[in-house]
């Protein structure tokens, strides 16, 4: 399935938050949402799962308009990770993974075979198994972000949006959880993150698509978009530059002005 956000403004308090930004997501595609602090990533990806309205654009789904339709398909179409973490009843972490499967249930009888499947995959791919029958309400902060995005890999949907996923986490799990997304992708869904990690993006990422001031200003793999004059330009920072293990990696050193 693929997923094209064309020219989409959003406009609040008389001001324009989003500016005809675009955004494509192909099956098989990791993407990055990167830029400064309110440069309009989480506002993009709001409007493409429906939850904030736009002024204008659209957002199609296989050339389908994603307004037209129903909140259950664009469920099971949109699994979304959302920036804030928080989970309001002491539910168990898996029953909490489980409410994934919503989009999926017919209303009646018990949840299938099938629905205790997808959980049980979702948990083990975060390493959140040994989390399962404690509350959600009393775990750490990277614990209810691994069991979070549980939730949203339970769904199994051909499209994963994921808001600044690896927030609140160490090292090892942030490692943990760019892994799991990029093998999410490479599996044949196409996953659109939003990311502040420089060096994990130009890591992991497929492409990256730069945001600055509610607009995309670049798009493109993350050696054409993270270039010295895109840093200094939209981040306001210098950066060292390198390779390891064949890799190359930029690493954001010191501010300009």
């Amino acid at each position: 399935m693929k997923l094209t956000a064309e020219q989409v403004t959003v406009r609040a308090q008389q001001r324009t938050i989003l500016d005809n930004a675009s955004v494509t997501l192909e099956p098989g595609e990791l993407v990055g949402l990167i830029g400064p602090n309110g440069a309009g990533k989480s506002t993009l990806l709001r409007s493409i799962i429906g939850s904030l309205p736009y002024s204008t654009g659209r957002v199609d789904l296989d050339g389908t308009p994603i307004m037209a339709l129903t909140a259950r398909q664009r469920a099971r179409a949109l699994a979304y990770l959302p920036q804030d973490r928080h989970v309001e009843w002491p539910l168990p972490s898996r029953a909490v993974v489980a409410l994934g499967r919503y989009p999926h249930a017919s209303g009646v009888g018990p949840a299938q075979p099938s629905d205790s499947e997808a959980v049980d995959r979702a948990m083990a791919a975060v390493g959140a198994a040994a989390l399962a029958d404690r509350s959600a309400t009393v775990l750490s902060g990277g614990e209810l972000t691994r069991v979070l995005l549980a939730r949203a890999l339970a769904v199994e949907a051909p499209l994963l949006l994921a808001d600044e996923p690896i927030a609140g986490l160490d090292p090892f799990h942030q490692l943990h959880v760019m892994e799991i997304l990029r093998a999410t992708a490479h599996g044949g869904a196409g996953v659109l993150a939003v990311l502040h990690d420089l060096p994990l993006a130009m890591r992991f990422m497929d492409r990256v698509v730069l945001m600055h001031e509610g607009a995309v200003v670049a798009n493109g793999t993350p050696g054409e978009v993270l270039t010295d004059e895109n840093l200094e330009r939209v981040y306001r920072v210098t950066a060292r530059r390198g390779s390891a293990d064949g890799v190359a990696y930029v690493l954001p050193w010191s501010r300009v002005g």
